[in-house]
């Protein structure tokens, strides 16, 4: 049987994810990496030009196949390539629902991934903070979100990867407000994010603490979220109150030995963000944050500071890695490594 992998959404998510399959579909072992578009434009046509280029192959429903056909592109159908695919990953804001009109209907023996705005979806995963997760007999998965990525990151970089026993986070979330590649929901001011939950504030600290709960680990942790008038990045303040003293100098090293966390001298987003244009792929950093290094401020108990977040970029590897594991259980670890050539230590 061929292994075979579509993608539903070709916007800031899906896009990428596409192209980042269907480019190194050969060494990850994968045979096809299909794509659904659902509306057939032809201002986007650029778009669907340069995934075809990539090696992904374009599918479309009944309805939109003669006008995708117009605009010069020969496409699969939806229903066949369902029946085809055994890794679906939804990167619309419409995972729940297309679960229970579609995905459940369909051989339960497949492998089903929504993006982090699908709560409930399954249970979350994040490339490198529990991939332990994948060895569970479930066959949906939640990727989570950017933020939640990085904040989970760091608790497991400064606190659980080094044994160090956290006693509080607080996380700040200074979010940008719409991608550079949209036209809605640009933020004239900061718009701050209402304290939904009593416990966890927003719903960044409760999907971290879901996140490392799944592995039986339980953090007192608490966010708050700001929406700011750039494109460029998402900044995270975070402190962590930890139950035994600590070194600023030993905090630093934790960082340089991570394989998920980036550090940089630089102390603006736009240097940061140009970088990853520069150099990332598809203009996109795929780790899971970049430590201001300049930012760290430690005491005898707490760690201050503040980690650009890769938005969109920093989550496309976990949806990676989730589909080669599902095809590649013994050698999946190894094939991800042609991705290391996307990862700067540095910036």
């Amino acid at each position: 049987m061929k292994k075979n992998v579509l993608v539903i959404g070709t916007g800031t998510i899906g896009e990428p994810l596409i192209g980042l399959l269907a480019e190194h579909k050969t060494a990850l072992g994968i045979d096809n990496v299909y794509f659904y578009k659902r509306t057939p434009l032809s201002e986007e046509k650029g778009k669907v030009e340069a995934l075809l280029r990539k090696g992904a192959l374009l599918v479309s429903n009944d309805d939109s196949k003669s006008e995708f056909k117009t605009l010069g592109f020969d496409s699969k159908n939806l229903d066949d390539t369902y029946s085809e695919s055994q890794v679906i990953i939804d990167c619309t804001p419409s995972g729940n629902k297309n679960w229970e009109a579609i995905y459940q209907h369909l051989d339960s023996g497949k492998r089903f991934l929504a993006q982090g705005s699908e709560h409930g979806f399954g249970p979350f995963y994040a490339w490198g903070i529990n991939n332990e997760i994948l060895d569970e007999n479930k066959n949906t998965y939640l990727i989570a979100s950017c933020n939640t990525h990085n904040i989970a990151s760091i608790v497991k970089t400064f606190s659980i990867d080094n044994k160090k026993n956290l006693k509080q986070g607080k996380f700040v979330c200074l979010r940008r407000s719409n991608d550079v590649s949209q036209d809605d929901s640009f933020s004239p001011s900061p718009y701050i994010s209402k304290h939904s939950s009593e416990q966890f504030g927003t719903h960044h600290a409760r999907d971290v603490f879901e996140l490392f709960q799944q592995s039986g680990i339980e953090l007192d942790l608490f966010s708050s979220a700001i929406k700011i008038p750039t494109q460029y990045m998402h900044t995270l303040w975070f402190n962590l109150r930890f139950e035994e003293k600590i070194m600023k100098d030993e905090m630093l090293q934790y960082l340089q030995a991570s394989n998920y966390l980036m550090e940089t001298e630089k102390m603006s987003a736009n240097k940061v963000f140009s970088f990853g244009r520069d150099h990332g792929y598809h203009g996109r950093i795929l780790s899971h944050g970049v430590i201001s290094k300049h930012s760290i401020h430690a005491t005898e108990y707490e760690l201050t500071g503040y980690c650009f977040t890769p938005q969109d970029g920093n989550a496309l590897l976990s949806s990676v890695a989730a589909t080669v594991n599902y095809f590649y259980q013994e050698s999946w670890f190894e094939k991800m490594k042609v991705f290391d050539k996307y990862i700067f230590k540095n910036i």
